[in-house]
């Protein structure tokens, strides 16, 4: 029987799937520890492959340039193919690939963290060490290995490193050192590594600094519209972030009122803390995630099976990443099929909304959302995940968990509302900094004045000069997914929006909003 020949669409697919390969095969030999890890939100991500032990990651001029000249490559290749393709799917999966290669060569070639922010070479060393460890003594020792040559190539990449960076970068590479130190191996196994993290300290403790760390106001304006995907201008986003604000202000002085109405909303907060008995906290998260879990099979919000098959760790955050990482995170395995994921807490506190936060982190938010990725039939959504999909949907999930009767009542309806404002504010901080309207002091002297600690406000701030726009996916993002949500109609409405939505992957939200409309899951 003779072969049946090729079509047309058959030689475009098969032309999409190298094209899609060559981009994720490339990126991952160039950058192997950003691209299995999801910490690193600009970057697709990877699974690991057979050499990625040996390897570090490249920020080097050429590495940098070459990249930039497969990207245009790579753009022309996909253009082509969206101009010759027909089918919806497919040019989804096409400018998806087109927004990550745009953005990752804008915040490579414009941003450029590599050269100032030595946090970034830092950050990969702990994830890169960490990850390691998972797998074996055998590889954990090879990623050793590459730790004094990656950290020679971070000095020479680093050409202009801010005093505030710098600051941040020596308490962590001090902070990486001692969890080497505390380690359950040898000394002599990561004594090179720690070494080469001393002269690294000693080598920004050199450096000349600059007081000045923003970016041109444009760039923090290409930011905010493409990078984070909101969409629209600076201007647009001010009124939307206020807007929120003013709302759930309104909220909390309602609900405070129903638990005491003589009480400021803050004080009423202050007296919902969590009774939680000491000892190390991961118990109560673990409950709370468990109950999630069983909710939402019993929503019909996710399969009876993913609790077992994908499940949540519970970990504390690692001491090197307190400098840049809040209070809690989650990181999936980077793998099809999905195999689960870390949700991180801090190790000395139970907060009162910790069973809203359980909900943001698991289920139904970052990893209800991150299985059903890399459970995806498609392979170009399995890799790609933009802030403002992937923090928004956390955030809206929460009000899910009311629609469902998982939460009510006016404490929680306080806490939720709490949450609302402070990402609110947040929102608003980031906004203020980069558009030069606060400065850090004026900034943190803000949060303090609305109830946060000076010292968290402080640190809080700083991490937000360094992932500029990052803190506006939460307001905007959920506010999205909370117009979408009140378009749908009809019995069932939590599970059919919540399984519409995790079909799809992180696609846009004007095409998303296409397909909810058009009925059915896919």
């Amino acid at each position: 029987m003779e072969p049946r020949p090729t079509s047309e669409a058959d030689r475009l697919n098969q032309e999409f799937e190298r094209v899609t390969d060559d981009i994720l095969t490339k990126l991952a030999s160039r950058f192997p520890v950003c691209t299995s890890s999801d910490e690193f939100h600009f970057f697709p991500q990877i699974p690991p492959g057979p050499s990625h032990w040996s390897r570090w990651d490249d920020f080097s001029a050429e590495s940098i340039f070459t990249f930039g000249s497969h990207c245009q490559d790579w753009m022309r290749r996909l253009n082509a193919l969206e101009a010759a393709l027909h089918s919806k799917d497919q040019r989804i999966d096409i400018r998806l690939m087109r927004r990550m290669l745009t953005t990752l060569n804008e915040q490579l070639t414009v941003v450029a963290p590599h050269r100032k922010q030595p946090t970034l070479y830092l950050t990969i060393v702990g994830i890169g060490l960490a990850e390691a460890i998972e797998t074996g003594a055998s590889r954990f020792k090879q990623r050793l290995k590459g730790v004094p040559g990656f950290l020679l190539d971070a000095e020479i990449n680093l050409s202009s490193v801010p005093a505030l960076f710098n600051r941040m970068g020596q308490t962590m590479a001090q902070n990486l050192s001692a969890w080497l130190q505390a380690l359950p191996v040898e000394d002599e196994i990561t004594r090179s590594a720690r070494t080469a993290l001393g002269r690294f300290t000693t080598h920004l403790r050199a450096m000349p600094v600059d007081e000045r760390f923003l970016l041109p106001i444009e760039v923090y304006e290409r930011i905010a519209t493409e990078h984070i995907g909101t969409r629209v201008s600076t201007a647009e986003l001010e009124a939307e972030l206020a807007s929120e604000q003013e709302t759930v202000s309104r909220l909390l002085r309602r609900h405070a009122a129903q638990i005491d109405p003589s009480a400021h909303w803050r004080d009423v907060v202050a007296g919902l803390k969590h009774p939680w008995p000491g000892g190390r906290p991961i118990g109560p998260f673990r409950r709370a995630t468990d109950a999630l879990a069983a909710h939402c099979v019993a929503q019909g919000l996710m399969p009876a099976v993913l609790p077992q098959t994908c499940p949540v760790r519970i970990e504390t955050i690692p001491e090197y990443m307190t400098p840049i990482r809040s209070s809690a995170a989650f990181s999936a395995v980077a793998g099809h099929p999905a195999r689960g994921g870390t949700f991180y807490i801090v190790d000395d506190a139970v907060p009162a909304d910790y069973r809203l936060l359980t909900a943001h982190e698991t289920y139904p938010g970052h990893h209800l959302l991150d299985t059903c990725r890399w459970n995806h039939s498609r392979n170009v959504r399995r890799h790609l995940e933009f802030p403002l999909f992937y923090e928004g949907w956390a955030s809206f999930s929460e009000e899910l968990m009311f629609a469902t009767g998982f939460f009510s009542g006016p404490a929680d309806g306080l806490l939720l509302a709490k949450r609302r404002f402070w990402r609110a504010l947040r929102g608003r901080v980031d906004l203020n900094i980069h558009m030069r309207r606060q400065s850090l002091k004026s900034a943190a002297a803000f949060l303090s004045a609305q109830g946060m600690a000076p010292s968290q406000a402080r640190a809080t701030v700083a991490r937000y000069a360094l992932k500029p726009g990052y803190q506006l996916s939460y307001t905007i993002g959920r506010r999205r997914f909370r117009r979408l949500y009140a378009q749908c109609q009809g019995p069932g409405k939590a599970k059919h929006f919540a399984r519409r939505i995790l079909s799809q992957g992180e696609i846009e939200f004007d095409e998303l909003e296409t397909l909810l409309m058009q009925g059915g899951e896919r």
